[in-house]
């Protein structure tokens, strides 16, 4: 720890000519040009245990992505959004949801995701119909998150009520033989009400189950503000999703004698390398609430209650080794049947403002809660036919044995915060915080009792500080501690303790940075530092283990908003110098890299209003990727690939209609998309090939 603090001072003295800006202030920018005003004003940006904060004064990284974002380059999961973040890469392990990284390091799968800052349930794509922003924090911060990730949180912000009444609806068709319609639409209940709804409903088909890309997604989401008196505000949100996709596999190494080199390379839109049968099945429910007070002395209270679950089916089609030529050696599909995963969690809050010692004081404090139940662990293999990657056998669904018993796990947190943001004089701020945590996990195996696996405390504190010499520009510095949830030997791995999840660990982070706010742009720089345990599938012992330190260290740039008249930007830059440390168990691998941890990644997305043709807009997105290893070992890496997408978006404002296409990898470039997740090394995951899109919105 004290390496790191001294650390900071380096730091902050390395970004003295730097600029940066946080992409916080694109949340205001949002609110305030969007055509759409929200019914009720959230007074407010929620920073959870940090409070209601300018964001000018947060000593964190965040970025932000919008909806108007999402739109224009019609995303329809986190990883396509997250294209626009150099920090950010696919680690998923399949192609049935996504599984991201930040800064290095991947999002465990019951932390990493929030919806309006609570727990979601894991294993799912969150949908994005309902979604407003995506935000991005980076680092570990227990005191922000609680339980949470080295990289940082990734937080979905729902869409709320508008003042005025509007529809909207879109339809598209994709490559594949896709088809999607969306519905959204808001408004107050009436004249003089003083509540208001939003409702979003999607349908999503693409093909019958027999191709790469297949899958059927029914969706609706519900929400309602109502302001029960002047002082208080109560909203209340659902929503749903039901979702059926062909479950895609890794496609294993081939090897000349003991080498290991990457497969033939396949293009998974175009072939199914498991089976029609074989779907990953989720039904997802989201339910929650949020009671704002406004009190007479200058108190406000918030609290928030939310219930999510996930039932899924899951079927994996794993290929462990082709040839050359793309022969499948060694494959099957493992099953796991009937999986229920849910989460209560909530928090309450009081935030005060007031003045001591000639210094002003914003102070938070309050407590939260989470429960997580899984019903899962239960698995049995069945052959899988595929024979070749470029020519799949596909047959009839075998008999499924009788389904094994069910693992029950259950899992408490609860903690207390306190956080207070000192404002020093008229250009410094201070920010301190701490957290304790108390960390309970208990489990029931198949015809045993239950008992209890986890039983820990933790107490995680953040210190930052703010140099604030006008409203355009903020320095900051910041050292925080975060714990989270010890990695899982996934199931199919080959390790002996598959199904295994090892115990919490701790982070830290030291990180500095500057922000920048110019007219509607705005411009953000970081440099950090992050160490946490190493996990990994040791091959002598054959155990999925913590041992030694992975230690990432970096620098990241990035830029959101109109840059020149009529041309508006979103681009990243990040290098990221990621090493493993101090290994006993297998001390082979100090000095080597993470595995699929690119050193450098850029990308940017440029939308051009053409001058001379009024409501026509051209789009250029490109996504570079740097070399990455596929395993921790280092004995084989993935090469660099850059994507390029293109689109045209036409605007007929005297109809309310859009015109929208879009080409994605418009070069048709074939790429290695991730190297797998968790310590996992037996396969790759190829790039989606050129995928075309043409869409229609009306508004009325």
């Amino acid at each position: 720890m004290k390496k790191m603090l001294f650390g900071s001072v380096v730091m902050a003295g390395t970004f003295t000519h730097t600029f940066a800006i946080s992409a916080e202030e694109a949340i205001e920018k949002i609110e305030v040009t969007s055509n759409r005003t929200p019914l009720y004003d959230t007074r407010d940006v929620n920073a959870a245990a940090l409070g209601i904060k300018d964001t000018q004064l947060l000593p964190i990284s965040i970025q932000s992505f919008s909806s108007e974002l999402l739109s224009e380059q019609r995303a329809r999961t986190l990883s396509d959004v997250l294209l626009n973040d150099a920090s950010a890469q696919n680690t998923a392990i399949g192609a049935v949801f996504d599984v991201v990284s930040l800064r290095g390091f991947q999002l465990d799968w019951t932390n990493g995701l929030r919806r309006d800052g609570l727990a979601l349930a894991p294993y799912q794509d969150v949908p994005l119909e309902h979604i407003e922003r995506i935000d991005v924090l980076k680092g570990p911060s227990g005191v922000i998150a609680g339980f949470n990730n080295p990289g940082g949180t990734i937080n979905y912000i729902t869409k709320r009520p508008t003042k005025d009444k509007f529809a909207e609806v879109t339809a598209e068709l994709r490559s594949q033989q896709g088809k999607y319609i969306h519905i959204d639409a808001g408004g107050s209940l009436d004249e003089f009400s003083n509540a208001g709804y939003r409702v979003n409903a999607a349908v999503e088909d693409t093909g019958n189950f027999t191709g790469g890309d297949d899958l059927k997604r029914y969706f609706f989401s519900g929400a309602v503000d109502w302001s029960l008196s002047e002082n208080t505000l109560l909203r209340v949100d659902a929503d749903f999703q039901d979702k059926k996709v062909v479950s895609q596999p890794l496609i294993g190494l081939t090897y000349i004698g003991d080498e290991a080199i990457l497969p033939p390379y396949v293009d998974l839109s175009e072939v199914l390398l498991g089976q029609p049968w074989a779907r990953y099945e989720t039904q997802t429910v989201n339910v929650a609430t949020r009671l704002d007070h406004w009190f007479a002395n200058d108190w406000k209270w918030i609290t928030q209650i939310a219930f999510a679950k996930n039932d899924r089916f899951t079927i994996f089609p794993d290929i462990y080794q082709v040839d050359l030529t793309g022969t499948v050696l060694s494959s099957d599909i493992l099953v796991t049947p009937d999986e229920e995963y849910s989460s209560i969690s909530g928090h309450s809050m009081l935030n005060k403002n007031f003045t001591l010692s000639d210094m002003e004081h914003d102070l938070v404090f309050g407590l939260s809660y989470r429960q997580y139940n899984a019903k899962d662990g239960r698995w049995f293999n069945l052959t899988n036919p595929v024979a070749n990657i470029f020519s799949p056998v596909h047959v009839d669904r075998p008999q499924y044995p009788e389904y094994p018993l069910a693992t029950n796990t259950n899992t408490d947190e609860l903690s207390y915060f306190v956080t207070d943001t000192i404002h020093v004089n008229d250009n410094i701020y201070a920010t301190v915080g701490l957290r304790h945590i108390s960390y309970q996990k208990k489990q029931q195996l198949p015809d045993e009792q239950w008992k209890q696996i986890e039983n820990h405390h933790f107490t995680t504190p953040m210190i930052g500080v703010n140099y604030n010499p006008n409203e355009s520009f903020a320095y900051y510095l910041n050292y925080s501690e975060g714990t989270g949830e010890g990695g899982v030997a996934v199931i199919g791995s080959g390790a002996l303790n598959e199904g295994e999840t090892l115990p919490p660990q701790e982070s830290e982070q030291i990180e500095a940075g500057i922000k920048w706010q110019r007219e509607s742009t705005s411009f953000t720089a970081a440099i950090f530092k992050i160490e946490k345990k190493l996990e990994y599938h040791n091959k002598d012992t054959n155990f999925f283990t913590q041992d030694g330190k992975q230690e990432h260290q970096g620098i990241e740039l990035n830029i959101n908003g109109e840059v020149l008249t009529g041309m508006s930007m979103v681009a990243s830059v990040s290098y990221l110098d990621a090493k493993l440390t101090s290994l006993v168990g297998n001390q082979a691998l100090n000095g080597n890299q993470p595995a699929n941890v690119a050193k450098f990644k850029a990308n940017a997305f440029i939308d051009y209003q053409l001058q001379h043709f009024h409501g026509l807009n051209v789009q250029l997105g490109a996504f570079y990727v740097g070399k990455r290893q596929q395993n921790v070992n280092n004995t084989l890496s993935l090469p660099s690939y850059l994507r390029v997408d293109v689109g045209v978006k036409y605007q007929m404002e005297h109809i309310n209609s859009i015109f929208r296409v879009k080409v994605e990898n418009v070069f048709d470039k074939a790429y290695w998309s991730s190297a797998g997740a968790k310590g996992i090394d037996w396969g790759v995951m190829p790039g989606r090939g050129r995928t075309v899109m043409a869409s229609y919105t009306y508004s009325f």
